[in-house]
């Protein structure tokens, strides 16, 4: 099958196809892979309360997720890299294979808004626990303990 590379004019192109049409376009950025969909019957009611629920839930969320990416985002304060929560963000958008860091904020993002990283992932290196959003610090996970020594069961009995 012939691949095609669209022109430049094309490349870019987002949103509805004219005033009356229910044709959109949308460009998948990081393929570059342009879609085009048909509304056969968009709804024209008013939303109803699940629906404005699901709006105000969907809006905090796209809040907590956008303060905790300029919190933590390349700038002169962060560094050239970010914080360390940036850069495990962006490790773990890789192994994820996401498109983007923000599905990773999503996915780790609590109902009160935390967002808590793993800092273990099966291909990433690194200890137990995990990272919570703004300052990249760490709450590490206390390792089991056998119990019945005196020792806490840090260091086996001879």
């Amino acid at each position: 099958m012939a691949k095609i590379t669209p022109i430049d004019v094309i490349k870019g192109i987002t949103g509805k196809y004219g005033s009356g049409s229910n044709d959109y376009f949308a460009t998948n950025k990081s393929s570059n892979k342009i879609h085009l969909a048909k509304l056969s019957n968009p709804y024209k009611g008013p939303a109803s309360e699940k629906q404005l629920a699901q709006q105000s839930k969907f809006a905090a969320r796209q809040a907590a997720v956008s303060a905790w990416l300029n919190a933590n985002k390349p700038s002169e304060k962060n560094g050239a890299k970010g914080t360390e929560a940036y850069q495990l963000a962006q490790k773990l958008k890789k192994t994820m294979h996401f498109s983007c860091i923000s599905q990773v904020i999503y996915k780790h993002l609590d109902e009160d808004g935390t967002v808590k990283l793993p800092t273990a992932h099966p291909d990433l290196p690194g200890g137990e626990g995990e990272q919570t959003g703004g300052g990249g610090s760490t709450n590490p996970t206390p390792s089991p303990s056998t119990g019945d020594d005196d020792n806490g069961g840090d260091s086996p009995e001879i």
